[in-house]
Formats: structure tokens, C-alpha cells, sequence
């Protein structure tokens, strides 16, 4: 999403068909983030927590950047957000098992099979 053009992303979610498969995304990517985060709670790798409450986080925060509330806010791209939120939710959930790796560096491969909504 970073190569896009805030006209192109403007265009892509102002456009009714494209927003439709825009949120069937989120939706997906929702729910495969609850997903990431139960395997990693079960593994000890990430901290016990409400997954699906994490995963709403994830939902409203696509729904505030398909909006562009949260880009307008911010100043930041779509590809920037998702990126920024991927980072705040693995440093959030890390257990800190890794004392001596930062946070997210020691929880990478989880955050890798999720992509931002397409």
C-alpha cells in the first residue's frame, strides 16, 4: 500500500465495488490476526490477553484508515498505518521471553503472515 497515491487509495475506497472487497479483506485480516495471537498466546510467545478484543483494534483502526480519518490525523500513508499497527500490536503482545531482542524483533514471524487489507 505504500506505492499507492493517496488519490489511487481515495479512488480505491470511494469506489463501492473496491470498498466491498476492501472491508471482506479487513474482515479477514481481522480475523486472522485473533488467530496469530491465540497460536502465540498457547505458545508462550505472546502475553496472555483478549484476542478477540486485540483483533477489534486491528478492525476499527483498517475501518479508520479506509475512512482516512486516522491518515488525515496522522499524516501517514495506508501502507505507513498498517505498518505502525503491526509494530504496536507485536510490541504490545510480546511476553518477554526475549529479554535480550526488542519486543518485535523477537516475535517477527507471526506478523509476516498477516498482510495489510489488499
Amino acid at each position: 500500500m505504500r506505492r499507492h497515491s493517496h488519490a489511487f487509495y481515495d479512488d480505491m475506497v470511494g469506489y463501492e465495488p473496491t470498498a466491498q472487497i476492501y472491508r471482506k479483506n479487513s474482515a479477514a485480516a481481522a480475523h486472522r490476526v485473533y488467530e496469530l495471537i491465540e497460536e502465540g498466546v498457547e505458545s508462550g510467545v505472546f502475553r496472555a490477553l483478549n484476542g478477540h478484543f486485540a483483533a477489534q483494534v486491528v478492525a476499527v483502526t483498517i475501518d479508520a484508515v479506509q475512512s482516512g480519518v486516522l491518515l488525515e490525523s496522522t499524516g501517514l500513508t495506508a501502507g505507513d498505518a498498517f505498518s505502525e499497527l503491526g509494530d504496536l500490536l507485536l510490541d504490545g503482545l510480546s511476553s518477554g521471553q526475549a529479554a535480550s531482542e526488542p519486543p518485535s524483533a523477537a516475535v517477527r514471524s507471526p506478523r509476516d503472515q498477516v498482510s495489510a487489507p489488499r
